[in-house]
């Protein structure tokens, strides 16, 4: 009788075990995600890039923030924010001092060299900001024989030493010093995102951005290291949640309003994209 009593009570332990494991598809043993500390989701990102990651009253905030925040939450994670510039966030991930990074970076062959990339979570527009009235019309080659600000080791960068060899190309740290600069006089314009480039305009009505180019090629996902796949699995699946639950969508509204939005990120049920244009 006890031996039967005691087999009954391991099985019911065991299948409690296993429908425990098996109760989330989303949020993954902590323990098992290779992660720096457990339970917690080492985030590298900028503090002055808006509307991708800035502070704001002293809390840091921003699309990428947000975005971060929600994936982590749903993979079952703490997110924990470090704050650097741009250019030392992927070689940060790749030497191991964050589990990943969220500050809009796209994926390149450069990087994957030495990082990989989870499920891709935006795809966006990159601009050249500029003062009205400097000559510079809606076509890139009117930057030909200028003076172009841009972020070291961005997008941008790439992209313009591939297809504006005739512009001169100004590399700054961040985008605030780039457009200083344009202010300035020193470059007649900056290459950078639309979303924080939109921002600008904002604040400084004698800037517009004539020149707006979509890059599907370049979609925006987290660098996660090679040695992690567990945790690039469990944040995939967290991505797809986190779209098919429209709260991409909810963020993408609260930071990028004229933003187009492309049909990917649509919520489940959702068949309409909404209509936007890009700001200029």
């Amino acid at each position: 009788m006890f031996k039967k009593i005691a087999a009954l009570t391991a099985a019911l332990a065991l299948a409690g075990a296993t429908l425990t494991a098996c109760g989330s598809d989303s949020q993954a043993d902590p323990n098992a995600l290779e992660l720096l500390e457990p339970g917690v989701l080492k985030i590298g990102t900028t503090s002055d890039n808006k509307p991708y990651s800035y502070n704001e009253d002293g809390k840091l905030t921003g699309f990428e923030v947000e975005m971060a925040t929600a994936i982590a939450e749903e993979a079952g994670l703490k997110p924990e924010f470090t704050q650097k510039e741009f250019a030392a966030l992927v070689p940060g991930v790749a030497s191991g001092q964050s589990d990943v990074v969220a500050s809009s970076t796209s994926i390149t062959d450069e990087r994957k060299a030495i990082v990989d990339f989870t499920s891709v979570y935006y795809i966006g527009y990159i601009s050249i900001l500029t003062k009205k009235g400097n000559g510079v019309t809606d076509k890139v080659s009117s930057m030909d024989g200028k003076k172009l600000g841009l972020m070291q080791g961005t997008l941008q960068d790439k992209y313009a030493q591939s297809h504006m060899k005739s512009t001169d190309l100004v590399r700054y740290p961040d985008f605030n010093a780039a457009v200083a600069a344009l202010k300035a006089g020193s470059v007649d314009g900056v290459f950078i995102d639309l979303p924080p480039g939109g921002e600008y305009v904002k604040q400084d009505s004698s800037l517009h951005m004539p020149i707006n180019i979509e890059v599907p090629e370049y979609p925006v996902a987290m660098p996660v290291g090679k040695d992690k796949p567990n945790l690039k699995k469990a944040l995939d699946d967290a991505i797809a949640q986190v779209i098919k639950s429209g709260k991409w969508m909810e963020i993408n509204k609260k930071y990028y309003p004229t933003s187009p939005v492309n049909k990917k990120f649509l919520p489940e049920g959702q068949t309409a994209v909404p209509s936007a244009a890009p700001t200029k």
